[in-house]
């Protein structure tokens, strides 16, 4: 190749060069704007796509929030989620008497998700709160403990704490309609605590596959089978114990979440048994003793039991063992326990028989705890038994006493009496005899005193009885004998009461009743009458009151007699026993005079005595009536009574007017 054509190739060459950077940029430029929009197009797609993917995952979360979500009422969600955690802490062992559930705040805003709060409070060991928070996550809900308060009140690896707690779950948006936590039935029929099968009402809601837990009542099962409504099932999961339910107790499903389904109580272990909510203790040195065994007083044959206790002993150490040394026949102790038990023979001497409890300690060769005790065998002490009267009158201004007695298997000088209640100002009791002397300032009226006696034995014994007492004025003061007559053939002794301003007509056999006197009247003579009672017979002279009778004939003296203060059984009105002087009577009432040993002087009726028709006592009712009138000297009394037929016909006597 010349040079010219050499020169005119590198030429074109070089100009196609020139040209072509001249010309570059306008070819590029849309190739690259190209590829451009072709990047930016595919990082627009892959964002859609992962938004898309995004939204899938959102969409799947919702669809499963509302698949463990709380009913979509706000007041049933926040019902069903209490009663699910109040059956929840007590399966856990909360305190029943200091558990509380309540509910707390919740959200209700328009369109969107709610969350209802239930507020725990409640005593539980560690043990128990443990489970219950295993068993608040395995739950498949919505829910989760949004605060949780903790104190511990002992030092002790088993200390009680004292638990608040908050527990919010979550009602989703769009959840359907359903009435409870989880699904929930009911037994039809009781089941007993061996039973492996049990029938539901209805097992709708329940998985076909199988196992999955369940609670019925307090007690969690684990369901290997399902047939129809009849589930196969094991007891005792999740350390709650085999128990027999009745008819129409609740079954419900307790499902695990997802990931928890692995996961085991076991786990919680090491949290328990480190108990980081024990209260350190400091080293205290120990001080054994051996307690709860004394001395014992029984009956022949009667049985004795008593268990000794090695307190303040660390028993990590090793085992303790008890032993009995110097024992009487028969005495045992359990080696293991420390009871100690005896039954004598019933023929057993009665005297106190000695015995030593020994405790002794495996690998702890210097503790040896020794205490003696004995057992005393006491023939059987039985209550006295006490005698007491009914009742009793007490006078005012006048002394009174009263005998009691009592009956007892041991010495009578061992008897003790004594007043108890309600005492009456001035009553006493010496040895077994009641003294009082009641002053006339004392308030008449009913008390009721008792009369205790106590014998003084091993163990002591007593007995009491009520004694009704009555106080009363002295109206057998103002009480006299004021004259006698025989009317029809009978006599009749006239009698005058100041105190009830009457005059009481009283026949043989008839009762004159006055404070505490009772007496039959046996005889009635012109100047005297005779009265008797449970003393024995009085004499009444004509112009005495009661108060001045005197005792003529003692009664005979008996273990059973009572002293003559004591009040008859009933009193009588001294105007019922009374028979008045009959008006009508056709014949003029007499007296028959006796015929013989009768002074003249007497032969005529004392002429200042009115006449039996028409009595006129002038005698008025004095505040002070004096109560020692004598009778007249002048006057002889005769000492027969008046005859019952009379021959002579005189003015009979009247009473006499003081």
């Amino acid at each position: 190749m010349d040079d010219n054509t050499r020169t005119k190739i590198l030429g074109v060459a070089l100009a196609g060069i020139l040209g072509f950077m001249f010309l570059k940029p306008a070819i590029m430029n849309p190739i690259n704007d190209a590829e451009k929009k072709v990047k930016n197009a595919q990082a627009e797609f892959d964002k859609a796509d992962a938004k898309e993917f995004a939204l899938l995952q959102a969409q799947e979360r919702i669809s499963r929030g509302r698949d463990v979500s709380l009913p979509p009422q706000v007041a049933v969600a926040q019902g069903v989620y209490q009663r699910w955690i109040t059956n929840l802490a007590e399966q856990c062992k909360f305190n029943p008497s200091s558990l509380s559930v309540s509910p707390g705040n919740h959200e209700a805003p328009r369109n969107r998700s709610v969350t209802v709060d239930v507020i725990v409070e409640g005593e539980v060991k560690l043990e128990g709160l443990s489970r219950f928070l295993y068993l608040f996550e395995q739950a498949d809900l919505m829910h989760r403990i949004t605060s949780l308060e903790i104190d511990s009140t002992g030092a002790t690896k088993d200390a009680i704490m004292e638990v608040t707690l908050t527990a919010q779950g979550m009602s989703v948006l769009g959840t359907p309609d359903h009435d409870d936590v989880f699904p929930l039935t009911k037994l039809p029929e009781a089941i007993a605590v061996d039973s492996k099968e049990i029938t539901v009402a209805d097992a709708k809601g329940f998985p076909k596959k199988t196992p999955f837990l369940a609670q019925v009542g307090r007690e969690m099962v684990s369901v290997t089978a399902i047939e129809g409504n009849k589930l196969t099932i094991e007891r005792e999961h999740l350390g709650t114990a085999a128990v027999a339910h009745p008819a129409e107790a609740y079954v419900q499903l307790f499902p695990v979440a997802f990931g928890r389904k692995d996961a085991s109580y076991d786990d919680y272990a090491a949290f328990v048994n480190s108990s980081p909510f024990t209260k350190p203790v400091e080293p205290r040195k120990l001080n054994p003793r051996l307690a709860a065994i004394t001395d014992k007083t029984i009956a022949p044959g009667e049985s004795v039991e008593m268990t000794a206790k090695a307190e303040d002993v660390d028993a990590d150490v090793g085992e303790i063992t008890f032993a009995l040394l110097d024992a009487s026949e028969g005495m045992t102790i359990d080696a293991a326990t420390g009871k100690y038990s005896w039954t004598p023979a019933n023929d057993a001497e009665a005297k106190a028989y000695p015995a030593t409890i020994v405790v002794t300690q495996k690998n702890n060769p210097d503790l040896k705890l020794e205490k003696k005790f004995s057992v005393t065998i006491k023939l059987p002490n039985d209550a006295p038994k006490i005698t007491v009267p009914e009742s009793a009158v007490v006078v005012l201004g006048r002394e009174f006493s009263l005998g009691v007695s009592a009956e007892d298997d041991g010495p009578a000088d061992g008897l003790k009496f004594s007043l108890d209640g309600e005492i009456p100002e001035g009553l006493t009791i010496d040895g077994s005899t009641l003294k009082w002397i009641p002053p006339k300032t004392f308030s008449p009226g009913e008390y009721s005193v008792t009369v205790k006696v106590s014998d003084g034995g091993d163990p002591e014994k007593s007995d009491s009885g009520n004694l009704a007492i009555s106080v009363r004025d002295d109206t057998a003061i103002l009480t006299r004998f004021t004259g006698s007559v025989t009317l029809d053939g009978e006599p009749m002794a006239f009698f005058r009461d100041l105190a009830a301003n009457k005059n009481p007509q009283l026949r043989v056999g008839d009762h004159i009743t006055a404070a505490e006197i009772d007496a039959e009247v046996t005889e009635v003579a012109r100047r005297h009458v005779l009265l008797a009672d449970a003393a024995g017979v009085w004499r009444l002279n004509l112009g005495q009151n009661l108060r001045q009778r005197e005792l003529i004939e003692p009664a005979e003296k008996t273990e059973e007699t009572l002293p003559v203060e004591k009040e008859k059984t009933a009193e009588k009105d001294m105007t019922s026993e009374a028979r008045p002087v009959e008006a009508e009577a056709t014949e003029q009432p007499t007296v028959t005079e006796p015929t013989t040993e009768k002074p003249a002087a007497e032969a005529e009726p004392t002429p200042a005595e009115p006449t039996p028709a028409e009595p006129t006592p002038a005698e008025p009712t004095p505040a002070e009536p004096t109560p020692t009138e004598p009778t007249p000297a002048a006057e002889a009394e005769p000492t027969e009574p008046i005859p019952a037929a009379a021959s002579e016909a005189e003015t009979p006597e009247q009473p006499v007017e003081q």
